[in-house]
């Protein structure tokens, strides 16, 4: 998480938006496209069956089907990263603790 919250900084998101995407659907710090995009990722990362023809449908009142590609692609790719990287215990917190440790936690 340390990684992407990092890039997200880079990306010009504010500590108030990082801060507020655990509770994304019921924050006012999202705009209704960026909180479709976020349900649609987290159903798509937790189990992608739960993307059911209403989440598409939200997602199409706000992107391109371009778009919806992309933002597929981005997210699979993330999920795919994240998961090769947890396997092969590359830690890329950016600190110099052991990956297993309760720090990097």
């Amino acid at each position: 998480m340390a990684g992407h919250t990092a890039l997200a900084r880079q990306l010009g998101y504010t500590e108030t938006e990082l801060a507020e995407l655990e509770r994304h659907a019921q924050s006012e710090a999202f705009d209704p496209a960026l909180k479709a995009a976020l349900r649609f990722a987290e159903l798509m990362t937790k189990d992608a069956h739960r993307v059911t023809e209403d989440v598409f449908a939200e997602m199409r009142r706000h992107y391109s089907d371009s778009e919806i590609l992309e933002i597929s692609c981005v997210v699979g790719l993330t999920n795919y990263w994240n998961r090769f990287t947890t396997a092969l215990r590359i830690d890329l917190s950016g600190t110099d603790e052991p990956y297993d440790s309760p720090a990097s936690k």
